[in-house]
């Protein structure tokens, strides 16, 4: 399947975005103008060339068919600042944005510095439609056609630190389940889904690498115990979604029904 060509034909309407997932926890946002966001993805095999620990689930695309508009990197970890894969993905005029530690690899790397901006606590961006701020925690506060978007990167569950973004109005949050190198497990994520209160929650990084943690059932389960009246959607790899503020989702199957308070179509 061309996920590429996936993502082109997704026509996302005014207040409106498409969301893929790209595996690991890499994923594509496209806006009602047709702008591409794309964040942590990890389409090479630097993390087994770092480490030995290889990929188990294949690259969805190419680093040169990832034709995005702007480009999110959370923090340096080589399955989320993926420097074998970036020098094709800045060459479509992409702007690329970080934190301070990720951006001196990329120095290091000798990738081409005026399309990378550093991005410290506090502060905000915009471009291409998207406005984008880094919190306190780690990870990004992202929005766009009037949708907020949380994404956690990888992080502990830190309900003071993160109150600061819990406290917003928060459509779509996207978090690790994996339990592993001090990330939040299912319990830890439906705590934080629970205390965000986001419209939709979607977990991710798990079934990447052997050493990863991670199961999606027993974070639905977690949800149903700690967060039964919030909404939360597993996602397959290379599965495109279109979230609407008016609190619906599409997907791509072409029934229909509805789901509490949401509306939810297929496509």
């Amino acid at each position: 399947m061309d996920f590429r060509k996936k993502l082109d034909k997704s026509i996302p309407l005014k207040e409106e975005v498409t969301l893929m997932w790209m595996g690991q926890a890499g994923f594509m946002v496209k806006n009602s103008q047709g702008r591409v966001m794309a964040i942590d993805l990890y389409l090479s095999n630097l993390v087994e060339r770092l480490d030995g620990n290889k990929r188990l689930t294949p690259a969805l695309i190419d680093a040169e068919e990832v034709k995005a508009d702007v480009i999110l990197a959370s923090h340096c970890h080589a399955d989320h600042l993926d420097l074998d894969s970036l020098p094709n993905m800045l060459s479509q005029n992409a702007q690329l944005y970080c934190c301070e530690e990720s951006y001196e690899l990329c120095k290091e790397a000798d990738l081409p510095m005026h399309k990378i901006t550093s991005m410290t606590i506090g502060d905000k961006q915009e471009c291409c439609g998207f406005q984008i701020e880094a919190p306190k925690a780690i990870g990004y506060l992202i929005e766009t056609d009037g949708i907020s978007i949380y994404y956690t990167g990888d992080t502990a569950y830190q309900g003071d630190r993160m109150s600061y973004v819990t406290k917003k109005d928060i459509d779509i949050l996207i978090l690790p389940i994996n339990g592993e190198y001090g990330n939040m497990n299912e319990r830890d994520a439906a705590m934080l889904a629970a205390q965000t209160k986001a419209k939709i929650t979607i977990p991710c990084h798990f079934w990447t690498f052997a050493r990863h943690q991670g199961s999606p059932h027993d974070f639905q389960m977690e949800m149903n115990y700690v967060a039964p009246d919030l909404y939360s959607y597993i996602m397959a790899q290379g599965e495109c979604i279109i979230y609407s503020k008016c609190g619906y989702v599409y997907w791509t199957f072409g029934r229909m029904w509805f789901f509490k308070w949401w509306f939810i179509r297929f496509k």
